[in-house]
């Protein structure tokens, strides 16, 4: 009897396993569950993904019929459109997989869609942000933030990016439906992608959400208006063209927020992967000078982003909250004291978001149901700014400056001072060594809204905060601190200590007679031209021919005695290449000036080429510059044997012989020198003067362009002359070395070595080298 009983045990053990199976693999044949996405009104798309390619249905409960809606695709992928809805519905549909008729292959669990409410309708969502492992190396966190999420029952959710710690694998994309899948059932889903979901461009986040393809896009809710902006690696890895303010992105965003829907909006909500604004993290210096703007202009209400913790904060009308602690760990770096935050928190959590009439609540929820942070947004006063009105000019100071802090210690006094410059040496000094060396001294902490007046709108800035200080005619430099306008070197290391003393005597009474600018717009139109008709034809030769004596060109001119020298050309070829290449300098800085601001964004996109090819220069000048001077004192010492460059006879002769064949190759020649000016152009475009950015910026001005044009021929003229000069002596130096035979003529030639080496000098010292 025992034997049969086993049979019997056995037979029904393995029917219910069957039959187990069979439930499972039925279940299993999602790789990833039913999901919602692009969920409008009266429409969804429900996704989903297949374990192996087939046919699949959706049937949609609507009130007391069913509808049928037939997936497109044959694979594993399917993404079936939705449509005929009301809004603020609650829509059952189930998932029939091969033929829509077969009752045994509907799989229903609990899934609804909700589609959008109309306005004035109340409704919540959820956003959260980095629910990826991470370092963390566990979804743990994941799971209970889901499972937090759900306790709530939120319309919609947002996701911040860095979805996965791979975008890369598919693997882990199925990871993270299988934590989300209970959500995002009846949840829709609006994600946006972060520098771990692109995985270098190899991300397949695409194949999930096909949406985010195209980066950006707009979405509407209850009347609110969402915005997903596509910004993951600003601070690298994304390049500055997809984000900046001549992006499509940019343009898109502008125009969507000019449309009637956007501006008649009780809330409009930005979404994306990186902080424009954050104190215990770090920004990019485009987001804060181009987005931040965009965000007041247009009155974004909040701003939502991710990092790892939680913080909110409140700038120019507009809330910044990061939300970056659904999975990944908690990254606690210290406070910026230049920009402090309203409330931070620094574990795992979600944002929940109550939207009703007049009125929206954010709170920030951790893992427990603790309430971190909560705050309630009333609709903006919309007339309080026009986008044309005298704000403007303050949106335009704040998208181009850059803000730095100076400060040797924390908690320090703080002075704020705005500094417009050039990429002159003096300029540099400035940041780098006498800010930091007067905070030092005084213990105090600069704040410095810097202008780069290479960009267009710099020099309007200037004129306006000239015109505001009641000062037009300061040099450059200029620092705009307190009540005073200090401009050019000697006023800015003599006046700037005065400065900091008044305001540590009383600094509450030093800022109350402070001047802050941009408060008011002018005329800089009418400021630029009577800038422009000073300028006399004198005062434009005399800016040009000292411009030409710089630093910069002192440089080119031992670079170029150096070429020459090594040359060994005859006084054919020493006219000819001189001719050359001041005509090249002459061009190439034309063109400069033609095209001054292209120039300079060029410049800037390509910062690492300029700064390598300026640093090899600069190494191989300094080099030749102080063997000739070791070379000079030998001579004059009548030791010429000692000579520092002089090389061994055998390798002397090869070099010679190499550059006699080259001087004898017109090609080569050519081609280098004009190469080689070009190159010296590039190098000297940061030694321009105060009266070059008057010309330039009237060069887009029709009624003046000829004027303009003509002062800046004149301008280039003078600016080339000590190159001209350089080469007229080294002519003459060559002629003159056939017939130098006599003691006093050598007498000569010592005196004007010394003259030469002593007008450097006192040209180096009176430029600030």
């Amino acid at each position: 009897m025992r034997s049969p009983f086993r049979i019997f045990i056995f037979l029904a053990l393995l029917f219910a396993a069957t039959t187990a199976g069979a439930s499972t693999q039925g279940k299993s044949s999602f790789l990833i569950p039913p999901y919602l996405l692009d969920v409008t009104t009266e429409s969804a798309t429900v996704a989903f993904k297949l374990s192996a390619p087939g046919s699949a249905a959706v049937i949609v409960e609507k009130e007391n019929e069913s509808s049928c809606f037939q997936s497109d695709a044959s694979g594993q992928y399917h993404f079936v459109p939705i449509d005929g809805l009301v809004p603020g519905r609650v829509y059952p549909y189930r998932i029939v997989l091969g033929t829509p008729g077969d009752k045994n292959d509907a799989i229903d669990d609990g899934q609804a869609i909700r589609t959008a409410t109309l306005p004035g309708k109340s409704f919540s969502f959820a956003v959260f942000g980095d629910p990826r492992p991470g370092d963390s190396g566990t979804n743990r966190n994941h799971r209970d933030i889901v499972e937090a999420i759900g306790m709530v029952d939120p319309e919609f959710a947002i996701i911040l990016g860095d979805m996965v710690d791979d975008g890369a694998s598919h693997m882990l994309w199925h990871d993270f439906f299988d934590i989300e899948k209970d959500l995002l059932k009846r949840t829709a889903v609006f994600p946006v992608v972060g520098d771990n979901d692109v995985a270098e461009g190899k991300g397949v986040y695409g194949a999930y959400f096909p949406r985010l393809k195209n980066g950006c896009y707009r979405f509407e809710w209850g009347g609110i208006q969402f915005y997903a902006l596509n910004v993951w690696g600003a601070r690298g890895g994304q390049k500055k063209r997809a984000f900046d303010e001549t992006s499509e992105q940019y343009r898109w965003f502008v125009r969507e927020l000019e449309k009637p829907e956007s501006k008649q909006a009780p809330f409009r909500i930005v979404f994306m992967h990186d902080p424009v604004k954050i104190s215990r993290g770090r920004s990019s210096q485009v987001l804060e000078g181009v987005w931040a703007p965009a965000f007041e202009k247009y009155h974004i209400d909040v701003a939502f982003a991710s990092w790892h913790l939680y913080e909110r904060s409140h700038d120019q009308g507009v809330n910044y909250i990061i939300s970056g602690g659904a999975g990944a760990e908690i990254i606690w770096l210290n406070a910026d004291p230049a920009y402090p935050s309203q409330a931070e928190a620094n574990v795992h959590h979600f944002c929940k978001v109550d939207v009703s009439p007049g009125a929206m609540d954010i709170q920030a929820i951790a893992i427990d149901g603790t309430v971190l942070d909560a705050i309630t947004l009333t609709p903006q006063n919309r007339s309080r700014t026009s986008v044309n009105d005298v704000n403007d000019i303050a949106l335009t100071a704040k998208r181009v400056q850059k803000e730095i802090l100076i400060s040797p210690g924390e908690n320090l006094p703080q002075i704020p001072l705005w500094l417009f410059s050039t990429d002159c040496d003096f300029c540099r000094r400035i940041l780098r060594r006498l800010l930091p060396q007067l905070a030092e001294i005084h213990q105090v902490a600069f704040k410095v809204h810097y202008f780069d007046l290479a960009l267009e709108a710099s020099y309007d800035l200037f004129l306006n905060a000239g015109a505001e200080f009641g000062r037009q005619d300061a040099d450059l430099p200029a620092i705009f601190i307190g009540d005073s306008v200090l401009g050019g070197k000697s006023e800015i290391t003599g006046k700037l200590p005065t400065e900091i003393r008044e305001f540590l005597r009383n600094p509450a009474q030093y800022q109350s007679r402070a001047i802050v600018p941009f408060q008011q717009t002018l005329d800089t139109k009418r400021l630029s031209e009577n800038t422009f008709n000073a300028l006399t034809v004198g005062l434009i030769l005399g800016a040009g021919l000292l411009d030409g004596l710089n630093p910069c060109a002192f440089t080119t001119i031992i670079f170029l005695i150096s070429y020459l020298t090594l040359l060994g050309a005859s006084e054919r070829k020493i006219v000819y290449t001189g001719g050359l290449f001041s005509l090249s300098v002459f061009v190439t800085y034309l063109l400069i000036g033609l095209f001054f601001h292209q120039s300079i964004a060029w410049m800037v996109n390509h910062e690492g080429i300029a700064r390598g090819v300026h640093l090899i220069l600069l190494l191989i000048v300094i080099g030749l510059a102080v063997f000739s001077l070791m070379d000079l004192l030998n001579a004059l010492s009548g030791k010429p044997d000692r000579s520092v460059l002089r090389l061994p006879h055998s390798l002397r002769q090869s070099i010679e012989n190499r550059i006699r064949i080259f001087a004898d190759n017109q090609t080569a020649l050519t081609l280098s020198t004009i190469v080689l000016g070009v190159v010296i152009s590039g190098m000297e475009l940061s030694c321009t003067g105060q009266v070059y950015i008057p010309i330039i910026a009237m060069l887009a001005q029709p009624q003046y362009r000829i004027t303009a044009f003509s002062y800046l021929i004149l301008y280039n003229i003078a600016f080339i002359a000590p190159l001209v000069t350089v080469f007229i002596l080294a002519f003459f130096g060559k002629v003159s070395a056939r017939w130098n035979r006599t003691k006093s003529y050598r007498v000569y030639i010592k005196l004007g070595y010394v003259v030469f080496f002593a007008a450097m000098i006192v040209i180096m010292s009176a430029n600030g080298l």
